[in-house]
């Protein structure tokens, strides 16, 4: 009991790196955000946008370069 399964620390390892790139920029393109954490965790990348905008911490803005990431105050 007690123990985090491997894909359970990559994951936080991801939202940690994620949340902190985004306090850094205040707003980060979604291909920015590929290339820092790399295209292979896309998916989870994804899962946790998602969730962090339907929590109301961050909206999803289609721009002429594609999609915007940015923290909601």
């Amino acid at each position: 009991m007690g123990m985090e399964r491997t894909g359970d620390r990559e994951h936080m390892g991801l939202e940690k790196t994620l949340g902190d790139l985004l306090r850094a920029r205040r707003a980060v393109t979604l291909d920015d955000i590929a290339g820092v954490l790399g295209g292979d965790c896309f998916a989870q990348i994804f899962l946790t946008i998602d969730r962090w905008s339907r929590a109301g911490i961050v909206r999803l803005v289609r721009d002429v370069t594609g999609y915007r990431v940015e923290v909601i105050n």
